[in-house]
């Protein structure tokens, strides 16, 4: 811990006086079985391993907690592709770990989470209320990461004679045909694989929750369709696809690779997510990088709400044997100030009162956060009221919208899409 004495820990001092409030609220299978309702014992957290989240660095995360607690806490990345994969591997074989970071409750698996409602901390956490599911809160986040993100070259920009970033869908397609006219090899790049569906959700966020607040329930209560929702964002798309700002060689480009062209200065716009940002910091271009939000129809709109998911979730496994020790570890990570700026470090997000002076691209996008009316969630959220009621999304919508570059009509590809959504509802 930080500071020239140490202090008792927030959810040290609450276990102190009673067992966390999760033994009186909700009642739990396992709980108490491990240090009678104390905090102490081993608690086993499945977390995602990258290169960024390392074992090590996880470790290093959870070691003040230890050192103030006692509990032993044991990292343990994936058996399988992901932990979204493993978790529910691990819950059919009776192993399922007692902390499940970077994922989110399904209809499968939520009721295997533990309700975290009247736990006081949690209603300080961010987008909480967003991430409920009918007032109850099974999943926590440490910070929020913004999706709606389009990055900028400025010294494309100056030689292309663009002096505002744009702000209605008529000025982007101006700003676009300006690079496309300086020679910009890229006026915007998108990627292939996971990228293209995400990036050009990314694209969407701002205008789609103006036009239909709350756009997953209409859909979900057949007010609208996917199609509906989605076919005028593709009409942008081929548009830019038409008129070369952006080829087939890009949906056929890893986002890595698409990432280190921006920042060898050939892009124009780069839509992406505010982990990029890290990267960014790690390889700083030797041109400007400047931030914006997505287009939308009217200027006196913008900035439209902004995408954001929830940067590192945490859920507590209802079954575990030792309910209290896990549900003290993640409210030290949700809540603990050292741990809180640990997880910045180790993957960017933004939440109030967050220091981001130390990474200027942080700091931009914090900008961006502070400025939005309003934080959304994707279409490919779990959980919620604001989910989708169908498995699958992100990976079909990707799908699909990749046909644009192969020549598909917005038409079509919107209607392969609702067409899979009732498909999926039905069967």
């Amino acid at each position: 811990m930080s500071g020239t004495g140490r202090r008792r820990a927030p959810w040290i001092a609450a276990a102190a006086v009673a067992p966390l409030m999760v033994l009186s609220a909700c009642s739990s299978p396992g709980a108490g079985a491990e240090g009678d309702g104390e905090v102490g014992g081993e608690v086993r957290m499945l977390v995602n391993i990258t290169d960024n989240l390392t074992q090590a660095k996880w470790e290093a995360l959870v070691a003040p907690f230890e050192e103030e607690t006692g509990v032993d806490v044991k990292i343990e990345g994936p058996t399988g592709q992901s932990v979204a994969e493993t978790f529910p591997a691990l819950l059919a074989a009776g192993t399922a770990p007692d902390v499940i970071e970077s994922i989110f409750p399904t209809v499968d698996t939520a009721p295997e989470i533990l309700d975290l409602t009247d736990q006081a901390w949690v209603a300080e956490t961010p987008m909480v209320d967003t991430y409920s599911t009918d007032g109850r809160t099974n999943v926590v986040g440490v910070g929020t990461q913004a999706q709606s993100v389009l990055y900028y070259n400025k010294d494309l920009f100056a030689q292309a004679g663009i002096t505002e970033t744009p702000k209605t869908w008529e000025e982007f397609d101006e700003a676009l045909a300006a690079l496309d006219a300086a020679g910009v090899e890229r006026p915007i790049a998108f990627a292939a694989d996971w990228a293209t569906g995400v990036q050009a959700q990314q694209v969407w966020h701002p205008q789609q929750n103006l036009t239909t607040p709350a756009w997953q329930q209409a859909v979900a209560g057949g007010e609208s369709t996917l199609g509906e929702q989605f076919e005028p964002l593709f009409e942008h798309l081929s548009d830019w696809i038409d008129a070369g700002y952006t080829t087939a060689d890009d949906v056929a480009t890893d986002s890595g690779t698409q990432e280190a062209n921006f920042i060898a200065g050939t892009v124009g716009i780069y839509p992406m997510g505010s982990w990029f940002t890290t990267t960014l910091a790690a390889s700083p271009p030797s041109f400007e990088v400047g931030v914006f939000t997505p287009p939308v129809d009217e200027a006196s709109d913008a900035p439209g709400p902004i995408g954001a998911t929830l940067a590192y979730p945490y859920m507590v496994w209802n079954g575990s044997s030792n309910v209290t020790s896990a549900t003290a570890l993640v409210e030290y990570l949700a809540t603990d100030e050292d741990a809180i700026k640990a997880q910045a470090a180790m993957d960017s997000f933004s939440r109030p009162g967050l220091d981001v002076s130390t990474n200027e691209y942080d700091a931009l996008v914090q900008g961006l956060v502070d400025a939005a009316p309003e934080l959304v969630v994707p279409g490919n959220q779990t959980v919620g009221d604001y989910a989708l009621p169908v498995a699958g999304f992100n990976a079909k919508f990707t799908e699909l919208v990749q046909g644009l570059w192969q020549g598909r009509s917005p038409a079509e590809v919107a209607a392969d899409l609702t067409a899979w959504y009732d498909a999926e509802q039905t069967g």
